[in-house]
């Protein structure tokens, strides 16, 4: 009995642009990708639910793959229509149709690497740290010494204030 089917992440990535270029249709992106339906099902509820994109690099290379890609099968599209059309075989509208859809997702595919970023983390270094509790070092001394200044008067105007009221 055969295992589960074992996908890179650079199929995964590609999987992932292609559904954003699809305007998150799967069963349209599992049939231009050959790909089981539940499979891609699965991948899509993953990047929804627990936010596990693809890594950007892959993402940028599958995005990049298609581009090229995709250009090349519009501009030869392009010129196969117009051959079509200098013969008489072809229609303005199937020009428009092939250059609009491949237009369209290009154009999707561009955007892909903008919206997807990773955060990356960058914790303080040992400097910045002992900066940082020094400075709150120092605010707690003026803080305490501040405060201190406060109950030396309280405690000298408690006596005056008895004294008047005699």
């Amino acid at each position: 009995m055969a295992g589960r089917q074992q996908y890179t992440e650079q199929a995964k990535a590609a999987a992932f642009a292609q559904l954003e270029m699809n305007d998150g249709n799967r069963k349209r992106t599992a049939r231009d990708l050959g790909l089981p339906l539940s499979t891609l099902r699965r991948w899509a509820d993953d990047w929804e639910k627990q936010k596990n994109l693809p890594a950007a690099e892959a993402l940028i290379q599958a995005t990049g793959d298609f581009l090229q890609d995709a250009e090349r099968v519009r501009n030869l599209a392009l010129q196969k229509m117009e051959a079509k059309l200098a013969n008489g075989e072809g229609t303005v509208a199937q020009i428009a149709t092939v250059m609009g859809i491949l237009d369209d997702k290009i154009a999707r595919a561009k955007g892909i690497a903008d919206r997807v970023t990773e955060h990356k983390i960058t914790l303080p270094s040992r400097d910045d740290i002992v900066a940082a509790l020094q400075g709150l070092q120092q605010g707690a001394i003026e803080a305490a010494a501040a405060r201190d200044e406060v109950i030396v008067e309280a405690e000298l105007a408690e006596p005056k204030a008895l004294e008047a009221a005699k």
